[in-house]
């Protein structure tokens, strides 16, 4: 049942947005009062948090000045989403949103051999059928590796890690159009991310 929501509050806008590809991260950063601290929506691409997800996506849309985070996996899923956001028409197709990838890419993965990498018949399947502007977006690497089932969840980086990441990303200034993603850095006990180009120049 949807939340009673007073009209004062969905009268007002956030000017950023974080889209999980998963529930569990959008509720890991909400129990970790993300939104909070950086006066932001977290949302997930499945619609949670299912009670307000419609009073948010309707305050999001109102801003014209929206930039929209997307966080998630390394995996066909994961990839898909930066993609998904900008058109499907349920979220920000023909609107002018800046959509800005914080997920982990397979790029990252294979430059940095410390993430827990997993692989499965059914995530090469889902590799194998990614569309085409999708795969364009990727490099043969990356396909290749997508397409051997390889995939690493945000889940399997530490709490407080993952923390960072998000955090960072969110505190970066400059040409947001300029941004590309953030590579995870150093072994198991570093927290932090550094932000690279997409050339890793």
């Amino acid at each position: 049942m949807p939340a009673s929501i007073d009209p004062q509050v969905s009268a007002y806008s956030f000017d950023r947005a974080i889209v999980c590809d998963s529930d569990a991260i959008a509720q890991f950063l909400i129990a970790n009062n993300v939104h909070f601290e950086n006066n932001c929506a977290i949302l997930s691409i499945n619609g949670y948090p299912r009670n307000i997800f419609d009073t948010v996506m309707e305050m999001l849309r109102r801003n014209a000045d929206l930039k929209v985070y997307a966080l998630h996996d390394a995996s066909p899923v994961g990839v898909s989403l930066v993609h998904q956001l900008r058109s499907n028409s349920a979220w920000f197709a023909n609107q002018a949103v800046t959509i800005l990838d914080l997920g982990l890419s397979p790029r990252q993965i294979l430059a940095n051999r410390n993430l827990f990498v997993q692989q499965s018949d059914a995530m090469a399947q889902m590799a194998r059928q990614l569309s085409d502007p999708i795969r364009q977006s990727l490099t043969t690497q990356e396909m290749a590796w997508l397409e051997a089932g390889n995939w690493v969840e945000l889940e399997s980086l530490a709490p407080q890690r993952l923390l960072r990441v998000v955090n960072y990303g969110l505190a970066q200034t400059g040409d947001p159009q300029a941004m590309d993603s953030f590579i995870l850095v150093g072994d198991s006990g570093y927290s932090g991310a550094i932000f690279v180009s997409d050339s890793f120049g």
